[in-house]
């Protein structure tokens, strides 16, 4: 099948109806003639049969991923042909060089005007339920479709994608290949692309060797960095825990005294609620290094910032989380907790945190751009 594929020269898709997707140029996919083995990859021991991520797992832990259907799902991630201009796609937002986030702090679809927010990263997706920054999504099938027909990301009508797709001279075999038949549907799409991104996978730092050497792998500062985010006085741990280094809660952290005001409410501007007022999902660690600018807004441009505001500049929110005040306990109105970390010691903490990055996805030729 993909032999026949390099048989197309580049065309371009039918003309456009009034409402239909725009002419875009057709560039065909460069696929190895062998299959990867995206079926084989897994997370390691110590992470299947961690009580807590399997039940943070327990939501498509169980979905199937074969080699084809990873194939098509890492096509259709990077094809901008899914977009109503052919100008977007989805690893516009989320580039593997920057861990599969945006460095774009207000990620910007194909209207050209910048979102209120920075696109999340995408690693262990597997141990994620609720998602965007908002959790308003269950589950990354549904999650995936929704930047495709929004109308400020990727504008497409998803009634129109089954048309657009077939109509590409390298859709109807990759389809066939994953499916069993060429019929091309949302759900298809959908499906396709949860398999590729629960393939970038995040547990190979060198956090994740020191955990095997006793850290014998750490410099001085890192060690001293990572004592910092374990001891309890910081409550780094008590937020970002666990292997995964994640929460599955959101938190009010303290940006603003009043969000909605801000520009966003995060939860709030879903509920209506006071007390969800800037309540934001909670990013895993992993990969921070690579994933700048931080925050729902991306209004951090470093680690060194995100360490400096966490240490010094939390502001009092009636509704602010309690491992944030200074009981750490239940209590509206509490005042922030104020750390105030020496100038050693916020670097010693950065130092940590880059252990985290796993250059493993960077460089995987089986997660890049296929075009």
């Amino acid at each position: 099948m993909l032999v026949l594929v390099l048989f197309f020269s580049c065309r371009k898709p039918p003309e456009p109806t009034d409402d239909g997707p725009v002419e875009a140029e057709v560039r065909l996919p460069d696929l190895p003639d062998s299959l990867f083995g995206y079926s084989a990859l897994s997370f390691p021991d110590s992470w299947l049969n961690d009580s807590a991520l399997q039940l943070f797992g327990s939501s498509g832990a169980n979905i199937e991923i074969s080699d084809a259907g990873a194939t098509l799902g890492r096509v259709l991630f990077y094809d901008p042909l899914l977009s109503a201009d052919g100008t977007v796609s989805c690893s516009s937002c989320h580039l593997q060089a920057h861990g599969f986030g945006d460095n774009t702090a207000h990620s910007i679809g194909l209207t050209g005007e910048p979102s209120l927010r920075n696109a999340m990263p995408l690693a262990n997706m597997r141990y994620q339920r609720r998602l965007f920054w908002d959790a308003r999504t269950v589950g990354l099938e549904n999650q995936v479709l929704e930047p495709i027909e929004h109308p400020d990301e990727m504008g497409m009508q998803l009634s129109d994608l089954p048309d657009q797709l077939a109509a590409l001279p390298y859709y109807g075999g990759l389809f066939h290949e994953a499916f069993g038949d060429s019929v091309i549907t949302a759900d298809r799409v959908a499906t396709a692309l949860g398999q590729f991104i629960r393939c970038i996978r995040v547990h190979t730092s060198r956090y994740d060797e020191g955990l095997n050497t006793e850290f014998a792998n750490f410099t001085d500062t890192e060690l001293e960095g990572r004592a910092l985010f374990f001891n309890g006085v910081t409550r780094c741990n008590q937020c970002h825990s666990g292997l995964n280094f994640f929460s599955t809660q959101a938190f009010i952290n303290g940006l603003e005294v009043d969000y909605a005001a801000a520009g966003d409410a995060g939860i709030g501007a879903l509920t209506g609620y006071a007390d969800d007022d800037g309540r934001f999902r909670t990013v895993s660690l992993r990969n921070v290094g690579m994933t700048a600018p931080y925050m729902h807004d991306g209004r951090f441009e470093t680690l060194r910032d995100v360490v400096d505001f966490y240490s010094d500049s939390i502001a009092w929110h009636p509704y602010l989380d309690e491992r944030l005040t200074v009981t750490g306990v239940d209590g509206d109105g509490q005042e922030p907790y104020q750390l105030a970390l020496s100038p050693s010691e916020r670097e010693a903490l950065v130092d940590f945190l880059l252990t985290l990055n796993d250059m493993v996805i960077q460089d995987a030729w089986w997660l890049s751009d296929p075009f």
